[in-house]
């Protein structure tokens, strides 16, 4: 009997975007976010990670009590260290005993918050060799964090405070412009490229050689305050947030609240702006930049690295990880396409199995991030027939069927194998269109996507055309990573440009074994122009991503989506009526 090394890793533990990672042997066998089962965008006011981890253990088909270690993504205890936790109630509300036969836990492992995403970017990135650069809100403490990863492993070299939080400075922009709370601070990336960032100067935070400084001292925050104490119950973040919205009100831009309006029983939201409101956007964002750009400067030359790796919930911003790549010395970039605080489970679980000596570095790159559930093609087609829908059974021929609908400028549901992990669709749970029609761009963020105007899609494309469209040959798969809009992408597809002149492609191997590479071919072929498609997540403003056929079709039937290809099978609504 052959004995298998089973680590379980869960993420999100303040309260939002709970997750569960499963490694046997040192590999990543699934990964699912909590929120795609409980169907509460981020999961927002629990840190239960049960059902993604019953999900997780399902797809090895092992139990929890076969589990050899769990790792938690913080530190209960802070700010005391300590390297296990083995608080009853709290594993409890982590795991719900009820979903795992009752069997309870004794105790989890503790692995620190920022040393689980350096973890998440570095040990999947296939680097022998490399920078670290963590910054999110905060997680432990930290807001910031500057490591080395090697084939030892991850060690720290410097850490901001979560006084010096750049993630919190970003998202307060945002919340001020009425743009929503911290889930929402990347509208403002969009919101950025039609502002004038020299427009407005944020001088309490400064760029400077090793990092930057951040000092609210006038507006009744000092950067040497004690403030220790007023962190896990959250009384700093919320002085914080006051002596930002004073900060932009002096500036004269006094807080906005978006009007929502109620248009046929849907929220319609007020998705205009103003050019103060595009200028503070543009301004903190090359702020933001400017900031990320000192700290990895200051972690390659401490590393004398050649490769960055990226995490935290600022990694998810595209712009800045464009600004990051571009920059000298930098020749490999990988941020992990689950940045944010999902994504601590992936790196909890990998960092407990490097521990163990389960996982070898380097080992092999994430290449994809098809890590959750699939469903087979006969429970598609039950779900299918249990609700009377008319379908038409292509079989292997779905790609051409489904291409020729986009052709024809109609926008497609797409349904296809193991969900993503993080908040891009990657052509496994997308809504695919025709980036040649700028309307049809502003059709699925008006009428199907219900959100601003301003917020730009993102293209899909085959990899070996894409130097024509991105001007280069690396593999940017996960979508996370701006690029300059070649002449030739501003002409063939410019739905996918955005009006900084940047688009942020998923490049996607040709693969005749892969229904998305096969569709983009097919749309090419068809169209006589590039393999390449609009791409946008498979949900409406106020869900997660569809995870199961019923999401699929209760999201398809509730916008005007005009198909979905699910599995082999094609459902168009003009067949429906």
């Amino acid at each position: 009997m052959i004995l298998l090394a089973i680590v379980l890793g869960l993420g999100g533990p303040y309260h939002h975007d709970a997750s569960a990672c499963l490694v046997i042997d040192g590999q990543v066998i699934a990964f699912a976010e909590e929120e795609r089962f409980s169907r509460r965008k981020h999961h927002k006011d629990s840190r239960s990670c049960a059902v993604a981890a019953a999900y997780c253990l399902s797809e090895a088909g092992v139990t929890l009590a076969q589990v050899d270690e769990i790792a938690i993504a913080f530190n209960p205890a802070w700010p005391t260290p300590s390297d296990t936790c083995t608080d009853a109630d709290l594993i409890a509300e982590l795991l719900d005993p009820a979903l795992f036969g009752h069997h309870r836990p004794r105790q989890v492992t503790v692995v620190e918050h920022h040393l689980a995403h350096a973890a998440s970017a570095f040990h999947p990135s296939g680097f022998a060799d490399a920078a670290v650069l963590v910054v999110d809100g905060s997680g432990d403490g930290v807001s910031a964090t500057l490591a080395h990863g090697t084939t030892d492993g991850l060690k720290v070299l410097r850490q901001f405070p979560f006084s010096q939080s750049l993630g919190w400075f970003y998202e307060t922009v945002a919340e001020h412009l009425g743009l929503g709370d911290w889930t929402s601070a990347g509208k403002l990336m969009g919101l950025a490229g039609y502002g004038n960032p020299d427009r407005y100067r944020l001088d309490f935070l400064t760029p400077r050689a090793g990092g930057y400084h951040l000092d609210l001292s006038r507006y009744g925050i000092r950067p040497d305050e004690s403030v220790d104490d007023q962190y896990t119950d959250l009384r700093y973040y919320r002085r914080l947030k006051t002596a930002y919205a004073t900060a932009y009100t002096d500036l004269g831009i006094p807080p906005h609240r978006r009007a929502r309006a109620y248009t046929g029983g849907r929220i319609v939201p007020d998705t205009g702006f103003l050019p103060e409101h595009a200028d503070l956007a543009a301004s903190a964002q090359r702020l933001l930049e400017q900031c990320l750009t000192e700290l990895a400067r200051e972690a390659l030359a401490a590393t004398g690295a050649t490769r960055l790796c990226v995490a935290g919930g600022v990694g998810l911003n595209c712009s800045a990880n464009g600004r990051l790549a571009s920059l000298p010395g930098v020749e490999n970039l990988f941020v992990q396409p689950a940045a944010g605080d999902a994504g601590c489970a992936i790196g909890a679980a990998l960092e407990v199995a490097l521990r163990r000596g389960d996982l070898t570095l380097p080992g092999p790159a994430m290449t994809t991030a098809a890590l959750g559930p699939a469903f087979t093609a006969g429970a598609v087609r039950a779900f299918l027939d249990d609700y009377g829908l008319s379908y038409r059974d292509h079989g292997d021929d779905l790609p051409t069927a489904a291409a020729g609908q986009i052709a024809l400028g109609r926008t497609v549901g797409w349904f296809q194998g193991r969900m993503e992990a993080g908040p891009r669709a990657l052509g496994r749970r997308s809504i695919l269109a025709d980036p040649h029609r700028i309307p049809t761009r502003d059709h699925v963020n008006h009428r199907i996507k219900h959100r601003e105007p301003w917020r730009p899609l993102a293209p899909a494309l085959l990899d070996d055309t894409a130097p024509d469209l991105i001007g280069t040959s690396t593999p940017y798969p996960f979508m996370i990573v701006a690029r300059p809009a070649t002449e030739a992408a501003r002409t063939a597809i410019p739905a996918a440009v955005h009006t900084d002149g940047t688009l942020r492609p998923q490049t996607v191997p040709r693969d005749g074994t892969d229904p998305y590479a096969r569709l983009l071919a097919s749309f090419a072929e068809q169209t006589g122009r590039p393999p390449a498609l609009l791409n946008t997540s498979f949900n409406h403003e106020a869900e997660p991503i569809v995870c199961t056929p019923r999401d699929a079709v209760a999201t398809f039937a509730a916008s005007p989506l005009d198909a979905l290809a699910i599995g082999p099978f094609l459902v168009r609504k003009d067949r429906l009526r």
